[in-house]
């Protein structure tokens, strides 16, 4: 083989590695960027849905125990109004 040849093949081989470790850190890079993305939107979308969770139960607890305290209210009411009257008809 001729310096010329050598030189030439040579090249084509640089060439070759030089392609082949872009193309390997290339798609290395994407898979690393998608797992990032992707741990990401799971951990954003989780949070969130814990927060909507618990928002909801936080809001579902509250509801229950305006109801519960507004039934015994008036229930109280009620009986004090029934006990009142049922005084005074004693009187």
């Amino acid at each position: 083989m001729s310096v010329v040849q050598n030189y030439v093949s040579l090249s084509v081989h640089v060439r070759y590695i030089v392609y082949c470790t872009v193309l390997y850190c290339t798609v290395l890079y994407c898979n690393v960027l998608y797992c990032a993305v992707l741990y990401c939107t799971v951990l954003c979308c989780t949070v969130l849905y814990c927060t909507v969770l618990c928002c909801a139960v936080l809001y579902c607890n509250v509801l229950y125990c305006s109801v519960l305290y507004c039934n015994v209210l008036y229930c109280t009411v009620l009986y004090c109004n029934v006990l009142y009257c049922a005084y005074c008809s004693v009187l």
